[in-house]
């Protein structure tokens, strides 16, 4: 069984999961990374359903997921931002879990610990995504170990018009008419690629990831330490 769950809500294969598995790797933990892409996560209905069980009784992808992390130790849990906040696809599963996870002073994944990714899509870094997640995590009774903010590709870089968009993402970064190339196509080893002479460490973002994991990894273990002297 995995000790440790990362789960991103962005594109398949794109910069959110890439920044998640880099920390995954990192804790040198038995791992399983999960894609919310192409997954089913309805938003909440409030429909109390959950407060008997703590457990939601609507019928997708989500609950499962949620057992999940039941039995493991830690989360890393990433997702882009869209217009200012984190996508909806994060947004239902964060807003389903705390709100079934609340009821009658009890909170399911209590005690356990975690790590936040936040993907952006500007040379500038956007705390919006970071924050809301932070508030989800505090509301489940997460403790945040660490967080890592990145910059993301806008979808403009394979939409096949968005060197031409007037008013998509691309033109923030590069103007009109710029050929997108690799060298230009941010990623978590290739962070403001508009930006010249950018030091190595936070062009290349991998080893900082790798780093984040091994720094949670002992967190996990000092956390699992002090709960079985506490049980003891």
């Amino acid at each position: 069984m995995a000790n440790i769950i990362g789960i991103s809500a962005g594109r398949k294969n794109k910069v959110t999961e890439s920044a998640v598995k880099a920390i995954l790797e990192g804790t040198n933990k038995p791992y399983e990374l999960i894609s919310l892409s192409g997954k089913l996560i309805r938003p909440c209905e409030a429909c109390n359903g959950c407060i008997k069980t703590n457990r939601c009784v609507l019928k997708d992808d989500f609950q499962p997921i949620v057992e999940k992390l039941y039995n493991v130790d830690g989360l890393v849990f990433g997702a882009p931002t869209y217009w200012n906040h984190m996508n909806s696809k994060a947004q239902a599963f964060w807003e389903r879990l705390c709100f079934s996870g609340s009821h009658n002073n009890v909170f399911p994944l209590a005690g356990k610990t975690g790590v936040i990714v936040s993907v952006h899509g500007t040379n500038e870094e956007q705390r919006y995504t970071l924050d809301g997640l932070k508030i989800y995590f505090a509301d489940a009774r997460i403790s945040v170990a660490g967080e890592l903010l990145v910059q993301g590709e806008y979808a403009c870089y394979t939409c096949g018009y968005g060197n031409y968009c007037a008013v998509g993402g691309f033109i923030e970064l590069f103007p009109l008419g710029t050929p997108i190339t690799k060298d230009i196509t941010p990623s978590l080893t290739n962070q403001s690629p508009g930006i010249c002479n950018l030091p190595n460490h936070k062009r290349d973002l991998s080893e900082s990831a790798r780093h984040l994991g091994s720094v949670f990894s002992k967190v996990i273990d000092i956390t699992i330490k002090q709960r079985d002297n506490f049980c003891s």
